[in-house]
Formats: C-alpha cells, sequence, structure tokens
C-alpha cells in the first residue's frame, strides 16, 4: 500500500490492496463511512472532500445535487429541498422540483449513487448499520435499492444492535486501569462493573430521537424493545433553537432573521459548531447578517440549556419510560449516547441525573456505528453470521479477536 522511491509518484492501489472492510452508518441526516484494512482504520470522504453525506438534496440543478449543495438551500430555499426522505421510504410523497420530481425511493438512490464510486475506491463491498425505527418492508426496499443502483452491500443491521455486539466485551469484562494518560476528553466517573446487562442505545436525526434497550450476554446481543420519537428530532431542536436566538435578536436589535432566506440559513449553518462547542461548555458567538443589518448574538452554553428546557425534560421523561418498559430487574448497566445525540443541549446532563448510581452515561466516539458495522462485514466475509437484516439478535464472539477494536468512549 505504501511505495518508497525517489521523484515517482504513487500508484493508485490494486483491487487487492483497497480496504476489504467498509462499515457505512445510514441515518435520516446523513451517510458516514469508515474502511478498516491491516488495524487501521481512516473515514471515507463521501462528499468531495467530506466524510459525511449529508441527505439533502438539491433539485434547483438540472440534476438533483446530494450533499452539502442541499444542506445549503435548506433554509434558503426549503422548497426546492428533498430531505428526511429515510424514514419515508413505502409511503405516498413527493418533492418536486423546477425540474426533477423525487420520491423517498429515488431520493435514496440517487444517495447511493453519489457515494458509490467512493465506496467502491475503498472495498468491494459495505455493511450497513440503520436505524432502528426503520420496519421491516422499509429495509426491504432500501435492500432493493441499493441492488438497483448496483451499490454492493455485503449486509444490513439495526446500529444499536451492532454497536452492542462490537462493543460488549466493555460491559462483559472488567476494565483494566491504564497506566497510559487518557486523552483529555475520557473523564469516568460512574466505574461499571463487570458481566452480563442492559445498555440503552440514544441517537438523534433528522427523523427523530430513538432509543434502543439491549441485552448484553455471554453469547449475544438482543434487542429488547426501541422507540422513536419524532417531536424530539434534531430538526425540532434546531427549530427551537432558531426560534429562541431569532427572538434574542428581535430584542437586540429589532430584526428578524428569519424575515430574510440568507440570514436564517446563515444560523442553520452555524448551529452544528455552536452545538460542538456547547458540549465543550464554551460560550459561542453567533453572527446574524442581513442586507442592511448585523447582530453578533453571544451565547453560554446555559443559555442554549433553557432554549431547550421543554425539549430536555420530555426527552428524559420518555427515555425514563423505556427504560421501565423494558422489564429488567436491575438498572441498565450504561447509557450510551452516539456523538450526534450528545450535541442536543442539555440531554446527556439531563440522562445523567436521572440514571441511577449503577448506571454508566457515556458519548460514544463519532465512528462508533460505521466501526461496528465494518467489524460485521468482517463476519459476513467470513460467513459467521446469516446474510440477513440483523435487528433482534447478533452472536458475540468475545474470544476471537476483533479485527476492528472499538474506540474509547467518553463517560458524561
Amino acid at each position: 500500500m505504501f511505495g518508497f522511491g525517489q521523484g515517482r509518484k504513487p500508484l493508485p492501489p490494486s483491487p487487492g490492496e483497497r480496504a476489504k472492510l467498509l462499515g457505512l452508518d445510514i441515518t435520516a441526516s446523513r451517510i458516514r463511512g469508515l474502511a478498516v484494512a491491516g488495524g487501521h482504520t481512516n473515514p471515507v470522504s463521501l462528499d468531495r472532500t467530506t466524510d459525511e453525506l449529508p441527505l439533502f438534496i438539491n433539485l434547483e440543478p438540472r440534476v438533483p445535487d446530494v450533499g452539502r449543495s442541499g444542506y445549503a438551500a435548506a433554509r434558503k430555499h426549503p422548497h426546492l429541498v428533498c430531505s428526511n426522505f429515510l424514514p419515508q421510504l413505502g409511503q405516498t410523497r413527493e418533492w418536486r422540483g423546477t425540474r426533477a420530481t423525487l420520491t423517498p425511493e429515488t431520493a435514496l438512490a440517487a444517495a447511493f449513487e453519489k457515494i458509490r464510486p467512493a465506496v467502491l475506491a475503498e472495498a468491494d463491498a459495505a455493511a450497513i448499520a440503520l436505524p432502528s425505527y426503520l420496519v421491516a418492508p422499509q429495509v426491504k426496499a432500501l435492500r432493493e435499492i441499493a441492488a438497483k443502483a448496483k451499490f454492493p452491500a455485503i449486509g444490513t443491521a439495526s446500529a444499536p444492535l451492532a454497536v452492542a455486539a462490537h462493543r460488549a466485551k466493555l460491559v462483559l469484562k472488567p476494565r483494566k486501569p491504564s497506566s497510559a494518560p487518557n486523552p483529555e476528553w475520557v473523564v469516568p466517573i460512574r466505574p461499571q462493573d463487570a458481566g452480563p446487562g442492559e445498555i440503552v442505545f440514544v441517537d438523534a436525526d433528522e427523523f427523530a430521537l430513538s432509543a434502543a434497550v439491549v441485552s448484553i450476554q455471554p453469547t449475544e446481543a438482543r434487542l429488547l424493545t426501541l422507540a422513536a420519537w419524532p417531536k424530539l428530532s434534531m430538526k425540532v431542536w434546531k427549530d427551537r433553537l432558531i426560534d429562541s436566538l431569532s427572538d434574542r435578536c428581535v430584542r437586540l436589535c429589532r430584526r428578524d432573521p428569519r424575515d430574510s432566506a440568507d440570514a436564517e440559513q446563515s444560523l442553520f449553518e452555524q448551529l452544528d459548531a455552536a452545538l460542538e462547542k456547547v458540549r465543550q461548555a464554551q460560550p459561542v458567538t453567533l453572527v446574524l447578517r442581513g442586507e442592511k443589518w448585523y447582530q453578533d448574538l453571544v451565547q453560554q452554553p446555559t443559555d442554549f440549556d433553557s432554549h431547550c428546557a421543554p425539549l430536555i425534560k420530555s426527552a428524559a421523561e420518555n427515555l425514563r419510560e423505556i427504560v421501565a418498559n423494558a422489564g429488567g430487574a436491575a438498572p441498565p448497566r450504561a447509557v450510551w449516547l452516539t456523538d450526534t445525540a450528545a450535541k442536543l443541549p442539555g440531554l446527556a446532563a439531563a440522562i445523567f441525573q436521572n440514571a441511577s448510581e449503577r448506571t454508566e452515561v457515556a458519548v460514544l466516539p463519532p465512528d462508533a456505528v460505521t466501526e461496528a458495522a465494518a467489524a460485521l462485514h468482517a463476519r459476513w466475509q467470513a460467513d459467521r453470521l446469516p446474510r440477513v437484516h440483523l435487528d433482534g439478535i447478533i452472536g458475540l464472539e468475545i474470544a476471537t479477536k476483533p479485527k476492528v477494536e472499538p474506540r474509547s468512549q467518553k463517560s458524561v
């Protein structure tokens, strides 16, 4: 894979040198990819130079454009953007542009066509992790669409179940104290006992806040229950923030960013970076610009918590209810939030405050789901898993050294 020599350009990798394992994480918001070869991992650039492909499709060009182009028009020209189509597979829905009309099925096909060259440049096939809220007919439709688009999917699995199976040893086996200094973002607060137990997987995307309770036993990971709350989706949280920040701008300068398509789009695009800084307990400055006015808004993390207080309360109540419905004899061993869910203001703190002292609350690394999918790819490749959608049970291979090691997760 690595060439040495003076004055020679590196040759493109041959098919035998390409990464043999590739995991995709598909949600209603975006697609992420991770390639694994020889113990090394690298994110797959799915949208030009970025690792994520936003599932927003711009319908204004003659050929609909999937990715950043659609995201950059989501608030400026919402009537010309197709989004949130994954959970609408099988439903009668159309997005009409100036030159093209899309259904959920044709929108998903366009997304597969977009990422196919990047995937095939890395591997011969990909394992796909999907949101737990997709029902069997929707998963079947997705697999058929991938096949028609000539996208090489080796298998599909429910994301919570895949992650639980991949990280099962973190629950089943005692953690050895490390003599090496941890990264500054790894701060263990509630040490976790070893042995079988249940974990709660929490995720958020454009469609819903979702949660799944998975039982991890010495031989298997089994899905116990799941739920999705569309009224707590990432879109709803961002709408809430845009409304609250716009109201604050009106009080300061008598100007409303929502009256300007460009100003609202700019505010929308600043939210992702702002949510990351707020998660790190840092203040943020949001730059609002109209045609004849401007205003800078300085916000503290507590301000974002206040803006989203009703959503935080509702999310905490729903998560408490799903744990109670799982009927476990003991509190969950852990609550694992995806990197996206952990960005929702106040959510991780609320879960921590409401969780049992015996429950670890942790934030998964951004590539946790793609790592888990790549680990399943290795097992499908070796014919150690059935070629069906895995959404109920995944057998564990604890004794086998995994080809894809799980990265560290951050305790809240």
